[in-house]
């Protein structure tokens, strides 16, 4: 990884990652606990949220306005 990278690159790269130890997390859930995968899938949806938006809002240049697109 060089340091002059863009940070929105370096949320694509953690992506990945992120979702896998969400997943590895709710299927831990699913294993050890009463709460079983139907109940917890959104979490998914969640961390996928998170992740787009932390890599619109911290990916954009200081000063520019939102683009909404």
């Amino acid at each position: 990884m060089t340091p002059n990278m863009p940070p929105s690159n370096i949320f694509r790269a953690l992506r990945g990652p992120v979702l896998m130890m969400t997943l590895g997390g709710i299927l831990a859930v699913d294993h050890f606990s009463s709460y079983n995968f139907g109940e917890t899938w959104p979490l998914l949806l969640i961390a996928v949220g998170a992740m787009t938006l932390a890599e619109h809002l911290l990916g954009r240049p200081p000063g520019s306005p939102y683009s909404g697109g």
